[in-house]
């Protein structure tokens, strides 16, 4: 059977239901992790680089914790973690054709062992959850859902894909359909119609003189 090729127009198309929901749990998560806030919750805290690691961590617990108890509202979208397993930071969520996470930051993407304990738990994850009949259990697309103070972005890994592919969250929005055109209509002919059926106006052949008797 030959493999699914993934695409981004696939992508958004498929995540685009969801924005909504994700755009307010951000929202939310970042109201409540600004730099300038935590300052005034912990000042005792002087380093803004200690401020800014723990505004980070809440705003994944805000982001995960919001996701399960949104996302199932969005049609085909559920939780597939527990909440036991929500007490130990670990989260999975599917969408059709796959699952996704909340990836905890801050992170090293330039680390090959960045988000491999992720990784792991994903695997340890799939094998216990009941996937929808349409997610490959050998091989799903796994979405990963990062989130800093400015930026908010799906990363997608698939064995099919050379590279991770990254989709901005506020890019989620399907291309228009098409509009088929109309059919441009005989204003002229129609004109002249009415014009002859026009009180006071008279047509060619009244303007023409009688026969010859």
């Amino acid at each position: 059977m030959a493999k699914r090729v993934i695409t981004r127009e696939q992508m958004i198309e498929t995540f685009a239901p969801a924005r909504g929901v994700l755009q307010d749990v951000i929202d939310n998560a970042r109201a409540l992790t600004t730099l300038e806030r935590f300052a005034e919750l912990h000042p005792e805290i002087t380093r803004e680089a200690a401020l800014q690691r723990r505004a980070g961590q809440a705003r994944w617990i805000l982001l995960a914790d919001g996701v399960v108890a949104t996302i199932a509202v969005v049609d085909g979208f559920g939780v597939l973690s527990s909440d036991a397993q929500h007490n130990q930071g670990q989260y999975l969520f599917s969408f059709p054709g796959g699952v996704f996470t909340v990836k905890r930051e801050p992170h090293d993407e330039a680390d090959p062992d960045d988000g491999r304990y992720i990784q792991e738990a994903l695997v340890e994850l799939l094998a216990q959850a009941e996937l929808a009949a349409d997610v490959e259990a050998d091989a799903p697309i796994v979405v990963y859902l990062a989130v800093t103070a400015t930026s908010a972005m799906l990363k997608i890994r698939h064995s099919t894909l050379p590279e991770i592919m990254k989709i901005p969250v506020h890019d989620l929005v399907p291309a228009p359909m098409p509009v088929a055109s109309r059919p441009k209509r005989q204003r002229a002919r129609a004109r002249s119609t009415r014009e002859s059926t026009m009180p006071g106006t008279r047509s060619a052949a009244a303007d023409s003189p009688p026969p010859a008797q």
